[in-house]
């Protein structure tokens, strides 16, 4: 269970910040004519995301160009050079084209219907050629050039997209995205300033306190005209992190988008500054602690830390020795104010108050809302939490058995004990004579490779896997209803900064092993396919995620289902119910014919090398699915 948060509802206070209208800077400027706009030059757009902005998993590395909510508009050429690279892929940007231009940048453009020209049928003949779908070719100077202007594609929503549009980058020489709204493109306007909703703090040790209690708590924030307050004062001790929840708004657009400057001043003094200008794609998965990330797991929220977290490589800050963690000496009301600044220098401020509480030394009490029991680990820290009476205890057992004291108590009646996982690895707790098993295994330093044994798993971390010290937790589970085993490994809720691979060890017999594989299990038991290879009766794979694993069978082959079958086209619906598509192959009398593929309709079409020649003859589709299974359907035309 995760601590219960803190929430304060503002009601009251007055204060005037500034805002500025969108004009670009002058030291961030090329020359505005370089690039052209690649959809509709010269006409009024809006965006559906910009360059910077949080994704689940990554830093959006561009700006998404709204295309009308349909598929077909033309896209040019933003600047003359030449195609450099094409990729086409079921998966990420679907079909990218890439432009090298004379000043060294690259302009990419992704998730495209389809390309237009040359390049296009260069494209179709290599499919058909190497008899495949997705492909990845790069070209030299003089094989396709173009113009600035030239149509070379047409937008789309293939890949990952959730709707038509169209991606557009910028790169340096070096392939590090660049901030296209820095560039001088008429067709967007922003006055809009960024919008602030959220303040959360949290406790960065164990002796260090949030209005006299451990944790992660979140205010929400009241709006004054662009900026924003916080009316009560928040007492702190120890060492604290701030988190923002904020995005932008463009004019005329319902899209949240990212905020490329933000910097926190604590006594007008800047602590800390995240400027996202650039970035190395090979830094993209720091963005995990770039966030908070338990907080994304569970309510999908994106909070900016204010600081720089432990194992986070990012280059883009700028902070005070303390890594931007803040720490409040003195007495009276210390000023925070949170800068926020769009990419056409729009402005809005957030401050609040913190004063210094009590040291966290002294055992206090506080008020507030309380429950049950709960144990949760924050960071170094496991946080047990239980009702207290006359007769109440708790005791953790590392193995030696240590009774603990409560560190604070809330409302009178649930104490909280705070234990420093550095002191020893709890494998049980006991509160009030029930006794709960943790399953803490090791614990494993980041920096290092590092293999875990086990007689249920094996578990092996390369150089540089984790971002942080990790207290490693496994658990073993033989479901008696369906005789089906569950491993878990680690907790969901941190982040790994590279696959780990994963042996398990699986306790009863799989009579056909190469119709199971192993499938990570999600909150709701929902089974998503990790795939693995046996040896020995053991089974490895990858992951890159914590969390629940069950060896699952697959006997089921795939659905095929005809929706135009003629002459013209070839167009099927195929699905599969539990390890998901692997391969789809059609021919027509025997000859290989190239068929697109949409995961997200389901959908698969032919397309044509030579369109006037007709379809004729006996037509097989085969579709094998990741555990092998294969279903094949066959008609005559």
């Amino acid at each position: 269970m995760k601590l219960g948060r803190s929430i304060l509802l503002v009601t009251v206070g007055l204060f005037s910040g500034t805002f500025v209208h969108g004009q670009l800077e002058e030291n961030h400027m090329y020359k505005e004519s370089y690039y052209l706009f690649p959809i509709k030059p010269g006409v009024r757009n809006t965006l559906a995301g910009t360059m910077g902005e949080l994704r689940s998993s990554h830093f959006h590395s561009g700006i998404d160009i709204r295309t009308e909510s349909r598929i077909g508009l033309p896209v040019h050429a933003s600047a003359t050079g030449f195609i450099s690279r094409v990729s086409v892929s079921t998966s990420g940007y679907g079909n990218a084209l890439y432009i090298q231009h004379p000043n060294g940048h690259t302009t990419v453009y992704a998730h495209l219907d389809h390309f237009n020209g040359a390049v296009a049928q260069y494209v179709r003949e290599e499919q058909y050629k190497r008899k495949t779908f997705e492909l990845n070719l790069y070209f030299r100077k003089g094989q396709f050039e173009v113009n600035k202007g030239d149509i070379i594609a047409f937008g789309g929503n293939s890949g990952s997209s959730g709707g038509p549009h169209l991606h557009f980058d910028l790169r340096d020489k070096n392939q590090k995205p660049l901030n296209p709204l820095k560039y001088g493109f008429s067709e967007i306007w922003d006055r809009t300033p960024p919008e602030a909703h959220k303040v959360a703090l949290k406790t960065l040790d164990k002796n260090a306190r949030v209005n006299g209690q451990f944790g992660r708590f979140e205010f929400k924030v009241r709006r004054i005209g662009n900026d924003y307050v916080i009316d009560q004062p928040i007492e702190v001790s120890g060492t604290i992190g701030a988190e923002l929840y904020a995005y932008d708004k463009l004019d005329n657009s319902r899209f949240r988008c990212g905020i490329n400057l933000i910097s926190m001043e604590v006594d007008d003094k800047e602590l800390f500054r995240s400027e996202i200008s650039t970035f190395s794609f090979a830094e993209q998965r720091n963005i995990l602690k770039h966030m908070n990330y338990p907080d994304l797991y569970e309510t999908g929220e994106r909070f900016h830390k204010l600081y720089i977290d432990d194992g986070n490589e990012l280059k883009f800050y700028s902070t005070d020795t303390n890594k931007g963690r803040l720490t409040i000496n003195g007495d009276g009301e210390h000023t925070v104010k949170v800068i926020m600044t769009d990419s056409y220098n729009n402005v809005s401020n957030l401050k609040f108050k913190l004063k210094r509480g009590n040291s966290g030394q002294e055992k206090t009490t506080v008020y507030g809302h309380t429950s049950g029991s709960a144990i949760d680990l924050v960071d170094n820290t496991l946080v047990i939490k239980a009702p207290l009476n006359n007769t109440s205890h708790t005791v953790i057992y590392t193995p030696e058995m240590r009774e603990l004291q409560p560190s604070y108590i809330i409302g009178g009646n649930q104490a909280v004990y705070l234990w420093d996982m550095k002191e020893g690895l709890p494998h049980s707790v006991d509160i009030n004579g029930t006794n709960e098993l943790l399953h803490y295994k090791e614990m494993v330093k980041p920096g290092a490779s590092y293999r875990y044994y086990s007689d249920k798993m094996d578990i092996y971390f390369p150089k540089d896997a984790l971002f942080d010290t990790l207290y490693l937790q496994s658990a073993y589970n033989f479901i008696e209803t369906d005789k089906s085993e569950e491993f878990s490994v680690g907790d969901v809720q941190v982040p790994l900064k590279k696959y780990i691979s994963i042996t398990l060890k699986p306790q009863i017999s799989y009579q056909k092993p190469d119709k199971y594989s192993v499938y990570a299990i999600d909150s709701k038991g929902n089974a998503y396919y990790k795939g693995g290879e046996w040896e020995y009766g053991r089974v490895t794979f990858w992951t890159r995620n914590f969390g629940k694993f069950a060896i699952l069978e697959d006997t089921i082959p795939p659905r095929i289902t005809p929706v135009n079958v003629n002459s013209k086209e070839l167009k099927f619906k195929i699905s599969d119910e539990r390890s998901g598509i692997d391969s789809f192959k059609c021919y027509v009398n025997n000859e290989w014919v190239l068929m697109n593929y949409d995961y997200k309709t389901h959908l698969i079409w032919s397309e044509k090398l030579d369109i006037t020649q007709p379809f004729s003859g006996e037509v097989k589709l085969i579709v094998t699915d990741n555990q092998g299974n294969e279903q094949l359907y066959i008609t005559r035309l």
